[in-house]
């Protein structure tokens, strides 16, 4: 007994250094990685939500904003975003060698270096790096339940269900496959206890997302889909964007071992379901509408353990591993250098990564013109993220109404402090209208429009409702609906403040590709005061010619400013 003792000690010493070099490496790298790399546009949008923690966000769940606020309070510049996400993939290195029982470092490590998602999340501040640490907890967990169930197990396997939907929502995805996987669960109670400590540690997100009716899931169905469906582009898009973010050649590995491995016992069960699941459940999706390559996220964790352990039995594919691994070394120091700085300075149209380029001496330019005055940027989000990063000020961006919502729609409060005020507003597109426009070029080529506008108003967080279901009228008639208007805050709602800038409720009409009414009036509503939550109005418009299904929807445009996204796009039949 005591030799063996001696021999799995020694085994486990002689283990720990590969490890140790393994994660140290990572962990270094990512972090001189995030020190000089400047901020992708959506990391900027989640440093702002870390600074305006709440229980949801408009295009994801909070767990990225409180890693940014942890790490922030830390270090106030781009490794404070930074650091609980080089943690997190640090850790989940460790995870993965942990679950895929690793014996050969060197293999293990070489697949990874193949793949390419793989250095993009080692550093980035996004959902999808914490959405990897906790599907990978929650497969650890799973694995050890398996053995042994346990209360405290199912305690811990519940708080992590949470805690993976919490990064992002197709985390459900993974327990959804997983439970398909072993229907043996449903006999068990700590399935079911787990199940209850992850529904009441999300109970917050639920009730955060009645109140706000339900933005996530209308972004992320409806409003990313307003364009007609496209088969075979978003067919096809996805399945060479599957390509692209694991790596044209690991890829095929990727998916090859994940069809094919032939799982030992009922964890490796578990991720192949998990894994094809994933792949079939987004493809499927391509008929409904746009999917990001990156949504699959969950189900390559799983293929890359199942593709490690089909390719450590078969000694004939190592040597073209080792090969793949050394080509993407060198394209990986390629990269992260030129994500540092942009020593080929090629064109725009061939590779654009002005987002991460010169971005703080923008920042102090506009800051300079600003010369004290609030900031308003004109549906970019991505602009007053990054300008309020690195000048430490507030700025607002208001939401056109041809684009979608962001954030800054749901913080009214930033609106509401421009109001009356010279506020220098910025568009990043010349047929902008701004008062006393001019242009700005950055370093990094990116242009700026700007003007300063007196007495702003604006009405860009203002709700609107139609109070007709369902919108159904006849072709080439005018119509008279009812449209209820929101007061966003306590105080009472004016229209009537500044009659040199009058508010209109005006509408859209959108069928497939084109607009069939660009944008209409409807009806003038600057003589409106409303002091309480809502008040009530009419507005006529004629509907389209022909007969058919169109998207219809309200604004209001007040002054100068173009209309603002203030409804939801409503399907509109007309006969």
């Amino acid at each position: 007994m005591a030799i063996n003792n001696t021999k799995d000690l020694s085994v486990r010493q002689k283990n720990i250094l590969p490890i140790l070099i393994i994660l140290g490496s990572w962990f270094i790298i990512n972090l001189v990685q995030s020190v000089f790399t400047g901020l992708f546009d959506d990391e900027a949008l989640f440093w702002m939500y870390g600074e305006r923690l709440d229980w949801g966000f408009y295009e994801h769940p909070p767990m990225v904003g409180l890693m940014i606020k942890m790490g922030y309070s830390i270090f106030h510049n781009e490794l404070g975003v930074r650091l609980f996400f080089v943690l997190a993939s640090t850790f989940s290195v460790y995870l993965l060698m942990k679950l895929s029982d690793v014996k050969n470092y060197l293999l293990f490590a070489s697949i990874c270096l193949s793949i390419g998602i793989i250095q993009a999340g080692g550093f980035i501040a996004a959902p999808d790096v914490a959405l990897v640490l906790f599907t990978l907890l929650f497969f650890l967990v799973y694995r050890n339940l398996i053995e042994h169930d346990s209360i405290p197990l199912a305690l811990l396997w519940g708080v992590i269900m949470a805690a993976m939907i919490y990064s992002k929502y197709n985390g459900i995805l993974v327990i959804f496959f997983t439970l398909l996987s072993n229907l043996k669960l449903l006999r068990k109670k700590s399935f079911y206890l787990a199940a209850f400590v992850a529904i009441l540690c999300f109970v917050p997100h639920i009730i955060w997302s009645f109140r706000h009716g339900h933005p996530t899931i209308y972004y992320h169905l409806i409003e990313r889909n307003f364009e007609q469906y496209k088969y075979f582009k978003y067919f096809f898009s996805f399945i060479i964007g599957q390509f692209i973010i694991y790596g044209p050649f690991m890829a095929a590995f990727l998916f090859w071992f994940s069809f094919n491995y032939k799982p030992a016992n009922q964890f490796e069960r578990s991720l192949k379901f998990t894994a094809i699941g994933i792949v079939v459940f987004f493809l499927l999706f391509t008929f409904q509408g746009q999917v990001e390559p990156n949504w699959t996220v969950p189900a390559f964790l799983p293929m890359l353990i199942l593709t490690y352990k089909g390719i450590e039995k078969k000694f004939n594919l190592h040597k073209l591993i080792y090969i793949l691994a050394a080509i993407g070394f060198v394209l990986m120091v390629f990269l992260r250098v030129y994500l540092v700085y942009d020593f080929l300075k090629l064109p725009r149209k061939f590779v654009n990564l002005s987002e991460l380029y010169y971005w703080r001496d923008w920042a102090k330019e506009m800051e300079k013109r600003a010369n004290g005055r609030p900031v308003l940027f004109i549906s970019s989000y991505q602009r007053a993220a990054k300008y309020s990063f690195y000048t430490g000020k507030t700025a607002h961006s208001a939401d056109g109404f041809d684009g979608h919502r962001t954030q800054y729609y749901y913080w009214d409060d930033l609106e509401k402090n421009l109001q009356g005020k010279e506020v220098l507003v910025a568009g990043y597109t010349d047929w902008m209208y701004i008062p006393g426009k001019q242009g700005y070029k950055a370093k990094n080529g990116v242009v700026t429009f700007w003007g300063i506008a007196e007495n702003f108003r604006s009405s860009y967080n203002v709700t609107l409702e139609t109070r007709i279901s369902p919108l159904k009228f006849p072709a080439s008639t005018y119509v008279k609906i009812p449209v209820r208007i929101f007061n966003p805050g306590h105080d009472t709602l004016r229209f009537d403040q500044d009659p040199d800038q009058p508010s209109n409720l005006v509408y859209h009409i959108h069928l497939k590709d084109k607009y069939v009414v660009y944008q209409e009036t409807a009806v003038n509503i600057s003589h409106m005061v409303i002091p309480g939550t809502s008040s009530d109005t009419l507005m006529t418009f004629k509907t389209p010619d022909e007969p058919g299904k169109y998207y219809f929807w309200v604004s209001i445009q007040t002054g100068w400013m173009m209309a603002g996204r203030n409804q939801n796009y409503q399907i509109m039949e007309i006969y």
